[in-house]
């Protein structure tokens, strides 16, 4: 029985350095690429300008403007991180290299997960300066702003898991950006379309809709329901990613 647990253990300890080690290789890759400063550059640009102009030109000490156009910027922001994840490998050659070794392939598509949630939450958490602003300024709910980046960060680890997922299903990269910008602009577009539908659809609809479950969170309401939607859209689009994986190198 001591055997089995240390052996257990010692699978546990080489998956967590496996995840580590492509999160890591993966981070610098992006980091000394220009690509993902320039992304973040006009991300920040962009959200930037709708910050500010909420609070000099209307003179409201608010996100609100921000967050209004946070989902639509990551509509494009998250595919144009994640389209090269594993699409360039697959391109290279070498993540046959990579699964040869004692790296299974939940661990490739996790590792890869968390390099590329990793890069985007980095340049999110420099908007963090937006909310900081305002508590100098004025007297905004803290408790709102905290939810609101709690929806952010689930919001865009959900994106992300779709660009994962359309990133191993083919070798191009922008193949790879336009499956993933298609399925997040589905996924967002789902609030709009459930008002032209009969009443006993509207509510699937508006559960699948990434948009109705975010706005929850900007208004400062924290609920299971909306938690447990991302989780689960994240686990089923890297499950996919990893039975794509797994399929095309049988």
């Amino acid at each position: 029985m001591t055997l089995k647990r240390l052996s257990e253990s010692l699978q546990w300890w080489r998956g967590k350095m496996a995840i580590r080690a492509i999160t890591v290789k993966d981070l610098k890759q992006t980091f000394f690429h220009p690509t993902a400063y320039v992304l973040g550059f006009f991300f920040l640009i962009i959200t930037g300008w709708f910050f500010s102009s909420t609070l000099f030109l209307i003179g409201q000490a608010e996100l609100r403007d921000f967050v209004g156009v946070v989902p639509f910027l990551l509509m494009f922001f998250i595919p144009a991180i994640t389209m090269r994840s594993i699409a360039e490998e697959r391109k290279q050659g070498t993540i046959e290299l990579i699964l040869t070794n004692p790296v299974k392939d939940s661990q490739f598509i996790f590792g890869k997960f968390s390099s590329s949630l990793i890069t985007v939450l980095f340049f999110i958490g420099m908007t963090l300066f937006y909310p900081i602003i305002l508590m100098l300024i004025g007297n905004p709910d803290v408790g709102q702003m905290v939810a609101t980046y709690i929806g952010i960060i689930l919001l865009s680890a959900f994106y992300v898991s779709i660009g994962i997922f359309a990133s191993a299903i083919t070798y191009n990269q922008i193949v790879a950006f336009i499956v993933s910008f298609s399925l997040i602009f589905c996924f967002y577009l789902l609030q709009r379309v459930a008002i032209f539908l009969p009443p006993v659809y509207q509510n699937v609809v508006l559960y699948l809709s990434s948009a109705s479950h975010f706005k929850k969170f900007t208004m400062g309401v924290i609920t299971l329901q909306d938690v447990v939607y991302y989780l689960t859209g994240i686990a089923f689009f890297l499950h996919i990613a990893n039975d794509v994986i797994e399929s095309r190198l049988d």
